[in-house]
Order: structure tokens, then C-alpha cells, then sequence
């Protein structure tokens, strides 16, 4: 993440002292080739009779040679700014390049529980549905709603509430593989986006997920707010609208929402046999 104290001027500052050290230098050596060649050319005017002979081009040549000497320190120092200045517009792109991701990030990041938002949901699901169409592979979605969380709200306060879900969220992300996404679909609701994943995978996802949560509840001290996941899930299938997979996922999670979220409600599309990879 950037880091809203750092000081883009301060952050500039060494690359302007750089081509300040530069300028000095360069003024400092090109008036020494100036000295140098201004000599050498004083000699000639002053005994032209004399300048072209042994005697008096020896004594032309220290300063002609002082003076092209500075003129190469002169191009160095050029060749040398020239490259640094390049290195530092480098950097600063990279460092651009390195905060627009970010931005990007955090814009798709829900603040509360660090996960995904729901800006993010139809791009992924978008994502997943070209991949299964075009490599014939499963997928799955599951809605969570965590039944008894605005009893946490009224106990807690908000910030409390806060606190609570994100925990929540991170035990959700702890049950997943990495394929798998966590979206904050709102409120107490998260979307699961399950690549690769089919009825039998579903259901013992479900299975597990709940256990974690009750789990969790008692190592936290929370078992007074009776806090359940009622969870809803769908299978995608050729051609099927991205709207109906969530409509059908809604459903699901009503029918559970009205047992309590005791009960693993079964998912569109059952019939697979295999589990889904192991979490």
C-alpha cells in the first residue's frame, strides 16, 4: 500500500541535487577547457613567428592538452547525468506502475473484512464462465449469511460488529483452496466463487464451514449470540445467466435461512459423484 506520509518533493529531492551537482561541475570544467584552449590560442596570436616551431608547439600543448582533457571530463559528466536521469525516470514510472496496482487493489478491496467487494463479483464470475465454456470444467457459487450477526451489532456496536466480521471473513478464507474467491456480497452476506468444484465438494465445504464457524464461536467466547452460516449454493451450467446463478443461490440460502442454517441445503445441478479437491 502507499504510504500517505512519504513526500513526493523530498522523494525528488536527490535526483535535483544531482543535476544541480551537475551544472556546477559542468560550468567548473567547461570554463577550465575555455582557460585551457583560450591559452593555447594566446600563444598562437602573440608569436605567430615562433608558434609553429619545435619550441613553440611544445609550449602549446600542455594547455591545448589541459583543455581537451576537460572537454572528455566535460562529455563524462554529461554521459554520467544523462544516465542518471534515465535510471530516476525508471524508478519513478515503476513506482507509478507499483501504486496504480494498488490503488487498483484497494478499489476492488472491501475496508471491513479485506476481502473482495461486489465491484469485483461480476468480473470474476465473468472470468470463471469464459473458463468453463471454453475448458468444459465445473463451477460453483455459494451465498453465506451468518444468521444471529445483528445481535453481535446491538451488543457490540458497530465497530465491534466490525471486528467480528472480519474474523469471520478470515475463518471463511481459511476453508477455501487458493483458486477459490471471498466476496462481501453485503451486510453480513458473502459470495464464494468455487472454480473446479462440484455437488459432493459443495456439501462438504458446507459441512465444514459450519463446524468452523461453531467452533469458532466457543474458542471466542461468542456462543451467546448463536451466530449460524445459512448458506445457499448454485451449479453454473452451459448458457446459464449470470443473474439466474445468483437468483438460484438466493433461493437456497432462504430455504436454509429458514431452518436456522442447521440444515446443508443441496445444490443446483446434483448428480456429480467425485468431491471437489480437498481444503
Amino acid at each position: 500500500m502507499p504510504d500517505p506520509t512519504s513526500d513526493p518533493v523530498n522523494e525528488d529531492r536527490p535526483l535535483r541535487l544531482e543535476r544541480r551537482d551537475w551544472q556546477f561541475w559542468s560550468f567548473l570544467v567547461l570554463g577550465l577547457a575555455i582557460v585551457g584552449i583560450g591559452m593555447a590560442a594566446y600563444g598562437l596570436l602573440s608569436a605567430p613567428g615562433t608558434a609553429w616551431t619545435i619550441q613553440g608547439i611544445t609550449q602549446l600543448i600542455p594547455p591545448m592538452l589541459f583543455g581537451v582533457i576537460a572537454l572528455l571530463v566535460l562529455v563524462n559528466f554529461y554521459l554520467a547525468q544523462r544516465d542518471a536521469v534515465i535510471r530516476g525516470l525508471e524508478h519513478e514510472l515503476v513506482q507509478q506502475k507499483i501504486e496504480a496496482e494498488l490503488n487498483r487493489e484497494l478499489a476492488l478491496q472491501d475496508p471491513v473484512t479485506e476481502v473482495y467487494n461486489r465491484r469485483y463479483l461480476r468480473v470474476m464470475l465473468s472470468k470463471e464462465i469464459s473458463r468453463v465454456k471454453r475448458l468444459g470444467k465445473s463451477l460453483a457459487v455459494m451465498l453465506v449469511d451468518i444468521t444471529g450477526f445483528r445481535r453481535v451489532n446491538e451488543s457490540l456496536g458497530h465497530t465491534g460488529g466490525d471486528v467480528v466480521l472480519r474474523q469471520i471473513a478470515q475463518l471463511l478464507q481459511s476453508k477455501l483452496r487458493n483458486s477459490d474467491l471471498v466476496v462481501r456480497f453485503g451486510g453480513d452476506e458473502f459470495l464464494l466463487i468455487l472454480p473446479d468444484t462440484d455437488d459432493a465438494g459443495v456439501q462438504l465445504l458446507t459441512s465444514r464451514m459450519k463446524e468452523a464457524l461453531a467452533d469458532w464461536s466457543r474458542r471466542s467466547g461468542m456462543t451467546e449470540f448463536n451466530l449460524r452460516f445459512a448458506i445457499g449454493s448454485a451449479r453454473y451450467t452451459q448458457d446459464r445467466p449470470l443473474d439466474d446463478l445468483l437468483k438460484s443461490a438466493e433461493q437456497r440460502l432462504q430455504q436454509d435461512r429458514r431452518t436456522g442454517g442447521e440444515a446443508a441445503t443441496p445444490p443446483a445441478g446434483a448428480g456429480a459423484a467425485a468431491a471437489a479437491a480437498p481444503r
